[in-house]
């Protein structure tokens, strides 16, 4: 509930101002289709329409007071949102596919807030019109981001949250395998074991390397000298996800291989995060790097 008093207390002159200004087709349609989902004191979540009304009558009143006295900050949330899946995730461009295929609809759970760092997690899912009311459960995951009002950016772009948030997602991971698996025995000394290590190597070399990465994705400010260097320490963090990632991938297909479908659905989820920040990588720091490197700023 802290992240409901802390948006009451914002006001949107404050903040500093959205960095896209244009739009193709389908991030004007996630614009004008996005359904945030606020924590309520009872564990509940209030699902709130793109024109703001909540979905149903159980939005306490503590989220109705924010809706009428500062609704502004909430559109403006989703438009820092929207920015985020544009400039900073790979997460549009990964599913656009069923972003499109659902005329944009974007389901935003607000998560996670940390008051200290003031910085927001965001779940993200995307479904049909029609199953928002009639099929809810089975709208699709397509990851999560992390964001902060009131900074233009994250530095590193959040890419230490989204690798730090790998640990805590195998956490909750392993306690959903708890009556979901039918013979956990045979992957205790196996994938139980091996990923959460890799998970340990890339935070490690996270960690590691973000004493050497400028906290500000700045590339026109830097001599090619300085990029090549830049693009050498994401390079061998990219390498310890791909290694990673194949892992979880022969995880999910064995479950799937011994008729585990109860656990290996949230197998799946990890690993849809995982290739987030993978593409996240090759494609919004990697690619661009390359490309000022040998075609100049």
């Amino acid at each position: 509930m802290a992240v409901v008093q802390y948006l009451a207390g914002l006001r949107k002159e404050d903040l500093p101002p959205p960095r896209c200004v244009h739009f193709d087709n389908l991030q004007e349609k996630i614009r004008r289709n996005i359904y945030l989902e606020l924590p309520m004191t009872d564990g509940g979540l209030c699902l709130l329409s793109p024109a703001l009304q909540p979905a149903d009558n159980n939005c306490e009143a503590r989220i109705q007071k924010l809706i009428e006295d500062n609704s502004s900050i909430l559109l403006y949330l989703r438009e820092r949102l929207v920015e985020n899946l544009i400039l900073d995730s790979a997460v549009l461009e990964r599913s656009s596919y069923f972003l499109s295929q659902n005329n944009g609809l974007l389901l935003a759970r607000l998560k996670y807030f940390n008051e200290l760092e003031k910085v927001m997690e965001l779940k993200l899912y995307t479904a049909p019109l029609r199953d928002i009311n009639l099929h809810y459960s089975d709208k699709i995951y397509i990851g999560r981001c992390f964001m902060s009002l009131e900074r233009r950016e994250l530095p590193y772009k959040g890419l230490n949250l989204y690798v730090l948030s790998l640990m805590d997602q195998y956490e909750v991971l392993k306690t959903k395998s708890v009556g979901r698996l039918d013979h956990p025995e045979k992957y205790e000394k196996t994938y139980f074991q091996e990923i959460p290590e890799l998970i340990q190597e890339v935070v490690s070399e996270v960690i590691r390397a973000i004493d050497t990465i400028p906290p500000k994705f700045r590339p026109t400010k830097w001599d090619v000298a300085e990029m090549i260097r830049v693009k050498a320490a994401y390079r061998s963090i990219l390498h310890l996800l791909l290694e990673l990632a194949e892992e979880v991938v022969e995880f999910e297909s064995v479950l799937n291989f011994n008729d585990e479908d109860k656990f290996a659905r949230y197998v799946t989820k990890f690993k849809k995060d995982l290739k987030n920040i993978i593409f996240f990588i090759n494609f919004n720091i990697l690619s661009e790097l390359t490309h000022r490197i040998n075609v100049g700023k």
